[in-house]
């Protein structure tokens, strides 16, 4: 038979095991504010000057029409950041940072000033121009990265997938009996 426990003796217990609970505790809450620092602290490849410039390239190619929101609204700066840092090659990511540096010294010599204080329709002519040049220079362009990047970022987005583009949520309604016209095939 085991002796009764004192009250200092509980005491004791109850303060080590409180203690130990709260020393790891802390250490999870330490361990988790530091990621969430390190996640915010994180650029990628693109700068936040860069990423905010390739946004408003983005925006300007895929803009807010009636029928659904541009590529601004739905925040592609960072999903084309995300993308050209972890999918694409590093020879491709240096050809979009120092194209986005040739693009600002474009937009200057050619618009008159940054992109982004630039009139709508004075970025659409810039952008154009810059396109021409792209497509005649073919894949070594940068601006054929920019343009690809902006429209994979934008449609692979909520509002890019359910705004822009007819969206049917698979696997969607069920018809059991299609009657079928002569001559027509199954469906698979």
């Amino acid at each position: 038979m085991t002796a009764p426990m004192n009250r200092r003796e509980a005491i004791r217990a109850t303060t080590a095991l409180l203690g130990g609970v709260w020393i790891t505790s802390n250490g999870f809450l330490v361990a988790c504010s530091r990621e969430r620092a390190e996640a915010a602290a994180w650029t990628g490849v693109l700068s936040a000057d860069d990423q905010a410039l390739i946004e408003q390239i983005a925006d300007t190619l895929l803009p807010t029409t009636a029928a659904s929101p541009g590529a601004k609204a739905a925040g592609v700066g960072p999903t084309m950041n995300l993308l050209l840092t972890d999918c694409w090659e590093p020879e491709k990511q240096q050809r979009v940072v120092d194209g986005l540096k040739q693009f600002r010294q474009t937009s200057q010599a050619k618009g008159g000033g940054e992109f982004a204080t630039l009139p709508v329709a004075k970025r659409e002519e810039l952008l154009r121009a810059i396109d021409a040049e792209a497509q005649s220079k073919g894949d070594a362009h940068y601006f054929n990265l920019v343009r690809d990047l902006s429209q994979w970022a934008y449609f692979s987005s909520e509002v890019g997938m359910t705004k822009a583009r007819r969206w049917i949520m698979v696997p969607g309604k069920w018809v059991g009996c299609t009657p079928l016209k002569p001559g027509q095939p199954a469906w698979a």
